[in-house]
This record gives structure tokens, sequence and C-alpha cells, in this order.
């Protein structure tokens, strides 16, 4: 068979089998990534990632500028993708197809903050977490799910503890709870977490929580019911367990031991009985953590990975880590033991050019 043909076959069988159920066979899953473009990446690449043996092969890629962060719809026909590229920066709507993973017509919008570095779905809407703009951006989506237009732009002011990094307000992570009643957002600059309500009319802001001085909020988990959330402080190298109800912490524990005010990405076992999260700069690795019945955090490994580990991905039958390394060039694949949590290197890696987001469809 031919290679395309044989990619598309294995593809469409792949979303087949995960629609089905994961079971105990292992299951195949497109992957979409987006990557930085500052070198020769050409934009967003769909992967098929093989569940039996941990190997990749690239489906297809489309053109997009620095589309650092991405989404996919829930029917599976367009990914949403944020072009990170300072006064340049857009939002796209890729034509997607989730059954074979090839891309189609690109369209850009760019009223949007400066630098976006996040996009989620919430509701009827796509929102953004825009870094140097300080902002949250708010997109409606037409009847057939492009990306219509900016309808609302939420600028954040103050500062925080850190004279250079926290000069000014940088949203960081826009992120819907499992119910999609909620979204919390993190800016980074000003160690804050804010509270919005998603209902008929869109997001609305209700509640803001200050963190402690220099803890610089980057991503955020939610445990499946919604109660507890996770968030890593980029600067402060710490994980806070919230009370999403109250917005209170009630435990903090360190992540990066050396302090090197890069932690990255953070995300929970689907299971919910294991949290991971990913250190740059030095000594690159993930941290990976138990979580008892009440939503704590008790250390359990340490996994040294390829360098800058900004994102990180969890197959959804919780069998494999897969590694986004940018500055490795590269995708790097874990096993991962269900009972344990600990994480395995299996040697299976994927050149891609400054990958920094990985997905599927969910």
């Amino acid at each position: 068979m031919h290679k395309n043909r044989l990619i598309r076959a294995l593809a469409a069988g792949a979303v087949a089998g995960a629609a089905v159920s994961c079971g105990t066979a292992p299951t195949d899953y497109i992957l979409v990534c987006g990557t930085y473009t500052d070198t020769d990446s050409h934009g967003i690449y769909s992967v098929l990632f093989s569940g039996s043996d941990g190997s990749m092969t690239v489906i297809d890629s489309v053109h997009a500028e620095n589309p650092s962060y991405v989404a996919i719809a829930p029917d599976g026909r367009h990914v949403y993708a944020v072009g990170e590229s300072g006064g340049n920066s857009c939002v796209y709507t890729v034509d997607y197809d989730a059954a074979t993973g090839h891309f189609g017509n690109v369209e850009r919008t760019d009223t949007v903050g400066a630098d976006p570095c996040f996009i989620a779905i919430a509701g009827k809407q796509i929102v953004t977490a825009d870094y140097s703009g300080g902002s949250v951006s708010v997109f409606d989506l037409n009847a057939d799910g492009k990306i219509a237009g900016r309808s609302r732009c939420d600028l954040f002011t103050g500062c925080g503890a850190d004279s250079v990094r926290q000069a000014s307000p940088h949203i960081h992570c826009t992120m819907p709870s499992p119910d999609g009643r909620i979204m919390l957002v993190s800016d980074l600059g000003t160690d804050r977490l804010y509270r919005y309500a998603i209902g008929a009319e869109g997001a609305t802001l209700t509640d803001t929580m200050q963190l402690a001085p220099g803890f610089g909020p980057r991503h955020i988990a939610f445990a499946a019911d919604g109660k507890m959330c996770y968030v890593i402080g980029e600067l402060s190298g710490d994980v806070a367990v919230i009370d999403v109800d109250s917005l209170t912490v009630k435990q903090t524990v360190t992540c990066d031991t050396l302090h090197v005010r890069g932690s990255g990405d953070i995300h929970l076992s689907h299971d919910g009985r294991f949290l991971y999260a990913s250190n740059r700069l030095e000594g690159d690795g993930i941290r990976v953590f138990a979580v008892d019945t009440h939503g704590l955090l008790t250390d359990v490994q340490y996994q040294p990975t390829g360098k800058h580990p900004r994102n990180f991905f969890i197959t959804p039958c919780d069998r494999y880590l897969l590694v986004a390394a940018r500055d490795d060039n590269s995708i790097t694949v874990y096993s991962r033991d269900v009972a344990t949590g600990r994480l395995t290197a299996t040697g299976k890696t994927l050149h891609l050019p400054h990958p920094v987001c990985i997905t599927t469809i969910r």
C-alpha cells in the first residue's frame, strides 16, 4: 500500500478505536502539535501515535506563524491556534479532518492581544490568554464553527513582586473547568487567579484570588470533579493545590528543587491519581506527585527529559506521557505505570522543529 494511503487508513482506525473505548488493547491516536516557527518548522502538524509501541509518524502539516498553543473543536472539524508573534499576533481557524489527520483551509483573525500563548474553547466562544497584552480576548464562533472575530477584550492592571518579570500583567492560561461552568485565568505578572462564570451570554469575571508574592502562576489543571485545581508557579517552582469553590490554597509543594524560575506545564493523569509538572532552564524534567483522596500531593519521582519541556501530553488511556522538548526539536515518549504513576523512557522520539504543544480530540 502507498505510504500516504497507509497513514490515512491507520489514522481512521485510530479515531474509530479511541471513540469506542480504551479497554485493555493498545490504542492509536492522532495528535495535533503546535510549534514555534523561528527555525524550519512549518507550523501545525498532525501526528499518528501508536499505542502498541510508542512510535510516531507525521501525517500532515499546515503553515501558521508561531502556533504555540492549539485546541481542537469537539466535532473535530477545526483546529484553533494562537499566533504568538508580538505586534503581529493573531488567532487561526484551520479546517481539520479528525478521521484522517489532514488539514484544509486556514483563516487568520488579526484582532487579538499581544503574544497570545493559550487558547481554549469556553462554551460557544474561543478565549485566549494574551501574555504581553495582559489581557483575555474572547471570540465568537460562526455557525460553521469558525472564529467570527473578537467580541471582547478584558485588560488587566497591576504588578507583582518581581520588578523585571512581573512589572505588568502577563495572562498565561485560560482554563475551563471539566463541566464547562467556570474558567480560571492565571496572571503570572500579578500573582493572581481570576474566576469567570461561563453562561449563555459568554464568560463573566466573578472572583479574584491573590497568590503568594513571586509565585508567577502559569498553567492550571482541574480535578475531574472540578472541586480542586492545581496551579504551577513558573517563578516560584511550586505547585499550589486550590479549593475551587472557596479559592483557598490547601497545600503548596515544591516542583523545582533547583529554583531556576522556569516551571512550565501541569497535568493530571486521567484517573486523577497522579499529577505531573514540568521544569525548564536547568535540570529539565517532569516531577511526579501522587494525589490522595483529599486532592493533596506527595512526591513520587523526578524524570529527566529533553531540553525545555514547555508542554507535555498524557495519552487518554494513561499509558504514555509525551514531552514536547522545544530545544531538542523532538517529541519524546515515556511509558507510564498506571499503578505507581512512575515514568520510564521508551527511546521513542519524533523529530519536530521547536514543538511546544501537543493535544488530541477530546
